[in-house]
Formats: C-alpha cells, structure tokens, sequence
C-alpha cells in the first residue's frame, strides 16, 4: 500500500492528521506540494510569504526525510491544473489513496472537489481533514438554527460545545518503509528570490517555533491582555505566519496555553485567556468563510454596504500605501509591514479604519494591498479585519465608532517608541509632539492630508445615507 499526501497550508509533522492518518494505512507514503504562482498571483499572495512558505518547506522536506518520506514538489498555474497533475504523479507512482487536509475558500474548496472527481474516477480514493479548525465549519448553530455571525455567541457556543476529545494531537508518524517516486522536482525552492523583506526576521523550522511559541508563554503570556495593544512593546507571540503556514497546528496552540492555565481555556489567567481568545477569532473568520463564501468573492458581508459611494482618490491611496499620510501612527504602521512583512495588530485596525473612514477609500484596495505585502497573509483574517474596520462585516464596528490615529497614538504609544522606530524623519521630534508635529518641513515630514475630525464627520455622513 502506497499513500500520498498532498501538502498545503499544514507544513509540519507534528498534529498533522492527513499526515497522520496516510501514515497509519500505509507502509509507504509519499508527500507532494504543488507551486501555483499564477493562482497565488491572482489571490495577491505576498512574495514576502511565498519566500516564507518555501523556506519552512525545505524544512519540511529535511523532516519527511528522516520518516523515509519523499516530498516532491510540483508545478502548474493554476487550481485548475491540479487535478491533471495529481492524477498524472499518482499513475506514475502506484499511488493507492490521497490524503489531505482541508481549507475553506471557495477557490480551493472548488480545487478539491475536482481533484477528487478525477482520482476517484480512476480508482484512487481521498481521505480529507479538518486541521485549521475544532469544530467543522457549519457544526455550530445560533439558537435559531442560522450560522453565527458575531464572534462573542460564536465563543460562547464553542466553548459550550467543546468536547476535550477534540483537542487530542496527532504524534508524530514512526519511520516508514523507503520508497523510491518516479518524478523529479519541478521547482526549486531555493532559487526563489522576489522577497522584498528580510527572511532573516523569521525564522523557520517546526521544532523551533514550537519552542519560540512556548517562550512567549512562559515569559510573557500572563501579560498578553495588558500589553498586546502596545507597538512599542514585543509583547505578542508574532506566530500568526507559522499558524498561517501550518508550522504549528493551532489545536497544538491551544493546549500549550491550557496546559498553562490549570487545563481551562475560558478562565483563569487573564493573559492567556485573551491569547486563547485570539486563536478562536482565527476560527471564527474560518467558519465565516466557508458558511458565507461570497466574502471570499469579494462581497461585502453585510449586502447593502456594497452601496457605499467610495472616493478612492488615488494621491490618497499612494501616500497610504507608501506611508507618507502625514499622521506618524498611520504610516508607522505602513512602514512596518513594507519593511518587515508583518503589521502590528493594533495598527491594523487603525490604518484600516483611516483609510476607509477617513480618506473614504474602498477597503478592497486595502485588503489585495495587505495581502501583497504581509508575511502571514491570510483570506479569512484579513477580509475579516478589513470588513470589520469598514463597518461592512461580522460583528463590524459601527459605522459612526471611527479610530482617530492621533487619540490611539497618544494611548498606545505615548512616548513615540513605535513611531520613531518605522518613521525615521521623525527620530529626532520632542515626545510632545511626535504624534502630531510642529514645523514638518523641518523633518521633511509631509502635512496630514486629511482633517482628522472633517474627515470622520464626512464618513459618518455618507455611510449613515445607506439603507439596509
């Protein structure tokens, strides 16, 4: 008997079940890993994280080895071209059965589905798993019987229906018999150079972000709840790319932090208890977007926002995107993600909301520009996030709560650490007036290009002319 596993958003050993379970059917396995830049380009897929994503694959492919298990890596443009690939590698290779784990947007529930129509007519079965989440995406009903829409019952609901059984890791795989594949790779992972960050940030390997993970918990997740908010402050566990990736699983997550907390996941210490908190939000955005999948298509989720008569004046839009808006907490944010590849949280909230409410831009801009640049890109997150800072999604902010950037600013950095850090024209401005400088020229530091305060009004204005 000859398995294969077909490796996507799950690069590790360790609480792999399509990994776990291929292993146990069979003496040989075989992993693969299909490259589909055109696909990825289509979805705005960052060079920063597909960089990422093959360096933790050579990782990867080191780890496999030990278990005598082969991960070849294959290539085609698009979804579309899966099924003949896997098919064609399979025939080639003897393959008995294919295993997998599951995601959830439209495109690749779509992808496996064809897959397993064309394997399936030639005699090879599929075995499919739910690894990203607990509990499978449409398990968990409102009172009225509806899918959940709003995170706090969607909690509620979780924990309530939680059986611990679930939280249950798969081990490792043993060693299994050697086995020769009859297919060269068709990429090579090291050759690819387009990153426009340093990789050197993060780094890969699962054994070494589990103890990184563990670190942070042991060293600062008691203060996670009170300091998370803070840029200035490494005060978050930074694992959102390796749970993106599936470096770890977040089950995996979850029971570090439970084993932390006398076992709980909803009590006890406050600090984990929000960080556990966190990792459900994650899962939340998953059911929503396999129970709601036009917001994966695009679509705004609460319907008549699609109303909304955006601006998008594109001088707006470029100071944004380049981090030249004039208001030092908006573009310290900007800058981090184009130089790091990563945003802190609570600045993604921020630049989101200022460039939706304020300069009156479609968020859609800002959700493919994120994903162009963030190492641990993620559809579910980040239209998430987006529509949620744009009024138009689940459990979304009102539309007339509008962050001002110099009030968070003046809470969150008080001091200027985080602004100084990304905005270096602003290395040398006195902490009195570093959220909202004097005499800009002199630090070649442009003006805001927006009121603040007009702005707001003006949003609040036109979004309160929409009828549901």
């Amino acid at each position: 008997m000859k398995n294969l596993v077909w490796f996507r958003n799950d690069l590790r050993l360790h609480d792999n079940p399509a990994l776990s379970q291929a292993c146990a059917k069979a003496d040989q396995v075989v992993g693969i890993y299909i490259v589909t830049f055109k696909q990825w380009e289509e979805h705005n897929d960052s060079p920063n994280k597909i960089a990422f994503w093959f360096r933790s694959l050579i990782e990867l492919q080191k780890d496999l080895h030990k278990l005598n298990i082969p991960l070849c890596i294959l290539k085609c443009d698009t979804y579309d071209d899966c099924p003949q690939k896997i098919l064609e590698f399979a025939s080639a290779n003897e393959i008995n059965n294919l295993y997998f784990n599951i995601e959830y947007p439209v495109n690749e529930l779509k992808r496996d589905e064809q897959v397993q129509a064309v394997l399936e007519k030639m005699g090879t079965s599929c075995f499919s798993f739910h690894d990203q989440v607990i509990h499978v995406p449409g398990t968990l009903k409102t009172k009225a019987g509806t899918n959940f829409s709003v995170y706090s019952p969607f909690k509620r609901c979780w924990l309530a229906e939680l059986d611990y059984a679930l939280l249950e890791e798969h081990a490792i795989p043993t060693i299994k018999q050697p086995v020769s594949v009859n297919q060269q790779d068709e990429y090579d992972l090291h050759s690819y150079k387009q990153s426009n960050i340093n990789q050197d940030l993060w780094p890969v390997g699962e054994e070494s972000i589990q103890k990184m993970i563990v670190n942070f918990l042991d060293r600062k997740g008691s203060g996670y709840k009170t300091d998370r908010n803070f840029p200035g402050l490494t005060a978050t566990s930074m694992m959102s790319p390796y749970i993106n990736s599936g470096v770890v699983s977040s089950k995996w997550c979850l029971n570090q932090a439970r084993a932390r907390n006398y076992d709980a996941l909803d009590e006890g210490d406050k600090g984990l208890v929000h960080w556990i908190s966190e990792i459900l939000w994650r899962e939340f955005y998953r059911h929503i977007i396999y129970n709601f999948p036009r917001v994966s298509m695009g679509k705004a989720f609460q319907e008549h926002f699609e109303q909304v008569p955006w601006e998008n004046n594109q001088d707006f839009i470029e100071a944004w995107k380049h981090g030249r808006t004039g208001i030092p907490i908006v573009d310290a944010g900007m800058r981090q993600m184009i130089e790091t590849g990563w945003m802190h949280n609570r600045l993604r909230m921020i630049v989101a909301m200022f460039l939706s409410k304020n300069l009156m831009v479609d968020w859609h801009i800002g959700e493919a520009f994120f994903m162009q640049h963030l190492i641990d890109g993620d559809i579910a997150s980040n239209n998430g996030g987006w529509q949620w800072s744009a009024s138009t999604g689940t459990d979304a902010a009102p539309y007339f709560r509008i962050m001002n950037p110099e009030t968070q600013s003046l809470r969150f950095d008080e001091e200027g650490k985080y602004i100084r850090t990304f905005v270096n024209e602003l290395s040398d401005c006195p902490t009195k007036e570093i959220h909202n400088p004097n005499n800009r020229s002199d630090y070649n530091y442009p003006e805001a290009i927006v009121d603040l305060k007009a702005s707001r009004q003006k949003a609040i204005d036109i979004f309160g002319q929409i009828k549901k």
